[in-house]
């Protein structure tokens, strides 16, 4: 029996794309295939469609994601009502957690398996901005998840998850019915910018410092900003959390940043690693390639797994 080729997980990073080709085994086992990635710049379309080449696939469905803000996850328990009736409460909800017109928003509610309620609250024009970007790219998107559910699914040992992007950081801890969020306004971008001031350097030099050596003293009040902020937020969870957190996983390429998963731990004196897929996730790749940039594809192989976790 041939493998059944899952639809395409999609990360559409403010500065990267990645595109993950998973296929399902006749036991319904999930196996990683491949991952793409390409520099998105200002075509998202086209970084999808360069990195769908290169995975020389047909599938043509997708899975694509948003996070905060223009995505957001609540729980909520409602009295007995039907359908739409609960279709109104939750539009109702989400205009306590949204900073614009409840008319720009698409809002979605599922009953969870108790009494509780998820709703799924998405700007509109973000949600239609990434299912166009797959049109263009030739892709027919099934499905538009949150990128919290995407990063707990790829790191499920994990009992916080930070992935740490280019423009911000997101706090995910795993929950029931939905994750915990928190958004960090300090990425990437700003650490590199730290560096530029500490040094008087360009960009690009501060940013391949960065990746090689780390701050390495220039600008490191940017990093220790970013852990007394994670450190804030994890304390906040623990307080009212009825299990002890024991792992907490570094998906992004901004966690690679030398000295950060030490400093954060240190912090929170809770063991932080850089995240890293399950044993046995590819048959196709060797072991030592996915454990190393399982922080990189992390999100894109979790959303891949949309259709048979949903």
């Amino acid at each position: 029996m041939r493998p059944r080729t899952l639809p395409l997980g999609i990360d559409v990073g403010t500065a990267r794309t990645r595109v993950a080709l998973v296929e399902c085994d006749a036991s319904g086992q999930p196996h990683l295939v491949a991952v793409a990635a390409r520099p998105t710049g200002d075509d998202a379309a086209h970084a999808i469609a360069q990195a769908r080449a290169e995975l020389r696939t047909r599938e043509r469905r997708c899975v694509l994601a948003l996070g905060a803000p223009d995505a957001l996850l609540r729980a909520a328990t409602f009295p007995a009502m039907r359908r739409i009736e609960r279709a109104r409460a939750a539009r109702f909800e989400a205009q306590r957690f949204i900073p614009y017109p409840l008319n720009e928003a698409a809002v979605r509610v599922e009953r969870a398996a108790d009494e509780r309620c998820i709703i799924g609250i998405a700007r509109r024009r973000a949600v239609d901005a990434r299912v166009f970007a797959a049109k263009r790219a030739g892709l027919r998107a099934v499905a538009v998840d949150d990128v919290a559910f995407g990063l707990a699914r790829a790191f499920a040992y994990a009992d916080a998850i930070v992935d740490v992007g280019e423009s911000a950081t997101l706090l995910v801890v795993p929950g029931d019915p939905v994750p915990s969020v928190r958004t960090l306004t300090i990425g990437g971008a700003v650490l590199t910018a730290a560096v530029v001031a500490s040094l008087g350097v360009d960009a690009a030099t501060a940013e391949q410092r960065k990746r090689t050596i780390g701050l390495a003293g220039a600008g490191e009040y940017a990093r220790d900003a970013l852990v007394e902020q994670l450190a804030s937020a994890l304390i906040d969870h623990r307080a009212n959390a009825r299990a002890e957190m024991r792992a907490i996983a570094l998906a992004g390429n901004g966690a690679r940043l030398a000295g950060f998963a030490e400093a954060l731990e240190r912090a929170v004196a809770i063991p932080v690693r850089l995240g890293a897929l399950a044993a046995g996730t590819s048959d196709a790749l060797p072991a030592d390639v996915v454990r190393a940039a399982s922080p990189d594809w992390g999100l894109a192989y979790g959303l891949a797994l949309w259709e048979i976790a949903a």
